[in-house]
């Protein structure tokens, strides 16, 4: 019974984290992205000029409904970026516990 509420507890808590917590995540471009802004000049977000990596990206690719950590089909971005928070938790561990599921079904080793 204490596991099944340590697991209840773990997955609540990250919820809420994806939910509602990263509301509050900075703006300002993560480690990686401040790398690949170096030799460039920028103005509120735009590139103006310099040579660096990310003059040569575009658009996304694929898009899709997480593309820049929201949703594309919802208007409100603090609702589109929850949701997207909330469905990424989801859907992580429903692949992982399936995953895990089918590595559990393999052959057990008998004990004589």
């Amino acid at each position: 019974m204490k596991t099944k509420r340590f697991w209840i507890t773990g997955v609540v808590v990250t919820l809420v984290l994806a939910g509602f917590v990263s509301l509050f995540a900075s703006a300002s471009p993560d480690g990686l992205e401040s790398v690949l802004l170096t030799g460039c000049e920028t103005a509120d977000g735009e590139i103006t000029g310099g040579t660096c990596v990310l003059q040569a990206a575009g658009e996304h690719e694929i898009g899709g409904a997480f593309a820049d950590y929201g949703m594309s089909f919802l208007d409100n971005e603090i609702l589109g970026a929850s949701l997207a928070g909330i469905l990424g938790v989801v859907l992580t561990l429903g692949v992982a516990t399936g995953f895990f599921w089918l590595l559990s079904r393999g052959k057990k080793k008998e004990h004589a």
